[in-house]
Parts: structure tokens; C-alpha cells; sequence
């Protein structure tokens, strides 16, 4: 039993690299199985095709990335410090990223959503959906900022589309150039649209 969790691990790690790096399209059947050194009888085992793989694989990894947004989130900290956290974390993780990969990758699901063709729809409704998710952090802290003054914000709907698209267009610019300076400018840009004052944490300071 192991070693077959092991394998269909082994499979969705691959499959999440080489999309995240290289867009769906470069990743094919065969060079998911030659990542994760799994023979291809053992991929339809698991999965009917290679949408199903790249779904179950964003899926996987956005329940593994909500143990720290539930961290960060959590309702016992400030709404405000919540956002603070947020994007500390969001700088800190693709500093991490591009040490591995050499280059700056951005949103994985960002990455998956826009390298689809037309036969893969289904890709992009699971995106949406992980981003829809993603989405109701943000609502979350933000009726809470409202509600106890913190935070200035009368629409929360529109503001909270307003700051996921910003992040999302940081994330590709930030691919885009292979430059993490968008991703630091994020969290400035963000607290300038919600008109709250920007505060990094200083560098050496542990989070």
C-alpha cells in the first residue's frame, strides 16, 4: 500500500513541476512519468488522462498551501495583520521557489488556467474554483476589518476582486520579467487600494 501511495505521490509532484514551470502544454503523459520515474501503465492506473492528473495535482496542492493560509488567516489574529502575513508569506515562498527552480514561476494555478488549449476546460473550472476558494480568505478579513474599523472598505466583493487580480498580475509579472520585484511591490499595492498604512517587516525578522 505504500509504495502505491508512493507512486501516485510521485505522479502529482511531476505533474505540478513541470506545469508550474513549463505550462500544461509541455507537459505530456510521457514526461510526467520520466519526472517521477513511474512507467506509464502505472499513470492510467491512477488517472484516465492527463487533465485528470493535473487537476488532482492543483487540488493537492492548494489543500497542503491551506494549512498556512488557515494559519495566517486565523480569526485570533488582526484583520489587518492577516494581509501583512499574507503577503510576507506569498515573498518568502517564491524566494524559496526560485532558489530551486532558477527562475521566478509565480501562481501555479495562475500558471495551469492560462498555458490551457480549448480541450481543457476542465482544467480551468478547477482553477476557478481553487481561485474562488483562495478568494474567501480574503472576504473573510476584510468583514472583519470592516466590522472592528480596522479596515476602510465599503464594497467588499469588488474590493476583494480588485486585490486577487492584483495579485494574480504581480504573480505573472513577476514570470514574466523573472523578478521578484513585483511580488514585493504586492503587498504595498495592496494595502495603497484598501488605504491602509504599509508596514513590512524588517529584514532578519523571523516569521
Amino acid at each position: 500500500m505504500a509504495r502505491v501511495t508512493d507512486t501516485r505521490d510521485k505522479l502529482l509532484e511531476a505533474a505540478l513541476q513541470l506545469v508550474w514551470e513549463e505550462g500544461v502544454g509541455s507537459a505530456s503523459v510521457d514526461d510526467i512519468c520520466e519526472k517521477a520515474q513511474v512507467r506509464k501503465g502505472s499513470f492510467y492506473h491512477f488517472f484516465k488522462s492527463k487533465s485528470d492528473l493535473i487537476i488532482a495535482a492543483l487540488e493537492s496542492h492548494f489543500e497542503a498551501a491551506r494549512v498556512e493560509f488557515d494559519r495566517i488567516f486565523s480569526p485570533s489574529l488582526p484583520p489587518v495583520e492577516r494581509l501583512r502575513g499574507f503577503f510576507d508569506y506569498m515573498l518568502r515562498r517564491q524566494t524559496e521557489k526560485k532558489a530551486q527552480a532558477g527562475r521566478v514561476l509565480g501562481c501555479p494555478y495562475g500558471s495551469a488556467g492560462n498555458s490551457c488549449c480549448s480541450e481543457e476546460q476542465l482544467i480551468r473550472d478547477k482553477v476557478g474554483k481553487i481561485f474562488t476558494t483562495y478568494m474567501k480568505y480574503f472576504e473573510t478579513a476584510l468583514r472583519d476589518g470592516k466590522a472592528d474599523g480596522s479596515i476602510p472598505v465599503q464594497d467588499i466583493p469588488a474590493t476583494v476582486e480588485t486585490v486577487f487580480e492584483l495579485i494574480e498580475g504581480a504573480m505573472s509579472s513577476a514570470r514574466l520579467k523573472n523578478s521578484l520585484k513585483p511580488i514585493e511591490n504586492m503587498g504595498r499595492g495592496a494595502f495603497m487600494l484598501l488605504r491602509l498604512d504599509w508596514e513590512p517587516k524588517t529584514a532578519g525578522t523571523k516569521g
